[in-house]
């Protein structure tokens, strides 16, 4: 047969967004080849669909399908989709009648940016107005599913009852448990799905979903997730010899957690509610949270979250009371917009003015984080780079930094874009003279100090990670990323949130790179505003490049 060939989609307006839907047409041999019926649709006319969730994997091998553009198969034509969405097509297929579903590779023409790009802004509606999502996690050909599904949902449906049954396992009853299920519950938390951008704005803007593993019948994603918050709070021994490593089922689950208290009726009693949610989770705080999650393509790891309600409050300073329905009509309004034809470059740095001028300070520098290569490239360094922060825990919201350093003459932070360079005022407070190995007795120490800082940040002394300890010439000392180096200064930025680290470009006077935001220990934020004040002659334009 010849190769499908897309018509474009009819241009989206205020009221009439359109976008493609699939009818997977029935059969009753697995074996025979898959036929999708192709159609064009309007997302305000509601139609009855499920989307599908699913991980791309390689592409080739691809294998062949046929799409019809009409009910009836009479001429249909060929079309290659990698073996992830293969798989999951075929068990979504039903033996008896059509099953309406949405999947991006299939119905966005994606050799076509523009379309690309549009359809993107929509997906967020696309996954809320779903009757349901379905999850395909992948193929189980060692059968772990079973196991590890009957060892967790009883557990999980103890947990959202609020009853007693929910087991109490001591050290002892651990030590006695038979490794075998446990092992295929340490299997289901290592799948690859939970650690996808995309995934997470799939499941957190879902009105249900349920998960398909292998040839398992699909389990309601409560099991899983009220098995893993059970676990965090009482179950930890258990993690730490079958599980190890929940850091991706913890994840994705925070973030549907996050998405629903703003996009599912009912999770929050009202309209301020859901803003005071949002006060708190800004969209910066939604990107750190999910710094973690991988993307093919660098762009996603901010194109993928535009659907969440924080991204709509970004482009503008007002506030707007809405339900996530009506954001319909405002998809393009979100704090960046979704552009394909734009290089990973651009889209950060567009993003990260926008984050600067939404925020009103210096808050997003603690998002920083840098690589050795990163912190030495001619991409400008107080731009978050989130395909690289890999899970690093960010500095940016209220728990670990309340408060920010103000200018004593006014309120009002000095900052100004001007291409790739940022000017800011600040002083310089001190200068790096000592950048310490790791050794287990100091990691404990500092990971104590930590905890005992007047403002803690005791959950999460995972800042430690991917940082180092350093001295300074007057004796203090701090935790910054692991780039830092002797002769590196101790900075204090109008309308930063905590210190910054800098280097002076060599020759530029003037100029400094942004090594990172760090912690200063023995030394509270308090005092550090009184430096600020006590020092205030010293204030003068930095550039950050």
């Amino acid at each position: 047969m010849a190769p499908y060939r897309y018509e474009p989609l009819p241009p989206s307006t205020p009221g009439n967004h359109y976008f493609r839907l699939i009818d997977i047409l029935p059969s009753s041999h697995k074996t025979d080849k898959l036929t999708l019926h192709l159609r064009t649709a309007r997302l305000e006319d509601r139609h009855e669909y499920e989307c599908l969730s699913y991980v791309w994997g390689p592409q080739s091998p691809s294998y062949n399908i046929s799409i019809t553009t009409t009910d009836s198969t009479s001429k249909s034509w060929d079309h290659p989709i990698g073996k992830s969405l293969h798989d999951a097509l075929r068990i979504l297929q039903r033996q008896t009648h059509k099953r309406t579903i949405w999947a991006d590779a299939i119905c966005i023409n994606q050799s076509d940016i523009v379309e690309r790009s549009n359809q993107v802004c929509l997906m967020g509606m696309i996954f809320w107005l779903a009757f349901h999502v379905a999850i395909w996690l992948g193929p189980d050909p060692d059968n772990h599913a079973t196991a590890a599904f009957k060892t967790i949902q009883p557990i999980s449906t103890a947990h959202w009852s609020y009853n007693d049954s929910i087991p109490k396992f001591t050290p002892e009853d651990i030590a006695a448990l038979p490794p075998s299920p446990w092992h295929s519950v340490s299997t289901l938390y290592k799948l690859p799905w939970f650690k996808r951008a995309w995934v997470q704005q799939e499941l957190g803007l879902s009105r249900t979903a349920s998960f398909h593993w292998g040839n398992h019948p699909p389990v309601d994603i409560r099991d899983v997730f009220g098995f893993d918050i059970w676990m965090e709070h009482v179950g930890e021994p258990l993690r730490a010899r079958f599980i190890h490593d929940a850091s991706a089922v913890r994840g994705a689950r925070n973030l549907w957690l996050q998405y629903g208290q703003v996009t599912r009726p009912g999770w929050l009693p009202d309209d301020e509610a859901r803003e005071r949610h949002l006060d708190g989770n800004p969209f910066l705080v939604v990107l750190a949270d999910a710094s973690a999650c991988r993307a093919t393509d660098p762009r996603d790891h901010v194109y993928a979250f535009l659907g969440h309600p924080a991204a709509s409050r970004g482009r503008t300073r007002r506030h707007r009371s809405v339900g996530y329905e009506e954001m319909l009509q405002h998809t393009r309004e979100t704090i960046v917009v979704s552009d394909y034809s734009k290089s990973v470059e651009e889209v950060y740095l567009e993003l990260a003015i926008r984050l600067l001028w939404h925020h009103g300070d210096l808050v997003m520098l603690g998002a920083v984080c840098h690589t050795a290569e990163s912190i030495v490239s001619d991409y400008p360094s107080w731009v978050p780079r989130w395909d690289i922060i890999d899970g690093e825990v960010a500095m940016v919201s209220g728990w670990a930094w309340p408060s920010r350093i103000r200018d004593p003459s006014g309120d009002d932070v000095p900052m100004h874009v001007g291409g790739y360079t940022l000017r800011v005022r600040g002083l310089i407070m001190t200068a790096v003279t000592e950048v310490l190995d790791w050794m287990d007795e100091l990691r404990r120490e500092t990971k104590s100090k930590i905890l005992n800082r007047e403002r803690s940040l005791s959950l999460h002394v995972g800042l430690v990670d991917r940082r180092r300890v350093f001295r300074t010439q007057d004796g203090l000392e701090g935790l910054v990323q692991d780039v830092v180096a002797e002769g590196d200064v101790v900075a204090l930025l109008m309308g930063a949130h905590a210190p910054c680290v800098l280097r002076q470009v060599r020759d530029k006077d003037g100029e400094f790179v942004l090594v990172g935001t760090c912690v200063m220990f023995g030394i509270s934020d308090e005092r550090l505003q009184e430096i600020v004040n006590e020092r205030a002659e010293e204030l003068h334009d930095i550039l950050l490049v």
